[in-house]
């Protein structure tokens, strides 16, 4: 299986090269010069990491902000004045999406491990945590086991 991709704004075609050619000039304007990769292996699209492995596409997640050579505050800080309950579903609805998007248990706990860092910078408490992992676990069962 080979993934040809073209990547235009926030659309991604695998394996439909030579339909998104008769198409693009119908859904943009002839001003938007569109650009496209052809046989490509991997792709980022969203905030997924695409790959072709063995005639099948695997994905991880994706965030340009990892690159950034700064920190960015992007979840619930503690030290304000929130409410500590609601902030901690930020952990779950994130671990949802990981389970999601991850199709390798490394990727999982990789970014799992990244988050519980910044979440404990940011205040969180790291029995907690792990009390609502767990949780987790035992409600969404079906996504980590796959």
């Amino acid at each position: 299986m080979i993934l040809k991709s073209s990547t235009f704004d926030d659309l991604l075609c695998i394996n439909n090269y030579q339909f998104m050619n008769e198409v693009m000039t119908k859904i943009y304007p002839e001003e938007l010069k569109l650009t496209s990769d052809y046989a490509v292996l991997q792709s980022h699209y969203l905030d997924l990491d695409l790959e072709i492995r063995n005639g099948q596409i695997h994905s991880k997640l994706f965030d340009k902000r990892d690159a950034f050579g700064f920190s960015i505050v992007n979840y619930p800080d503690l030290s304000g004045n929130i409410p500590n309950k609601q902030s901690y579903g930020v952990f779950v609805s994130q671990l949802i999406r990981y389970s999601r998007c991850c199709m390798s248990v490394a990727d999982f706990i990789s970014r799992t491990k990244i988050l519980v860092k910044k979440l404990n910078q940011q205040g969180f408490r790291l029995n907690k945590l792990r009390h609502v992992f767990e949780k987790f676990a035992s409600n969404y069962y079906e996504l980590l086991i796959k």
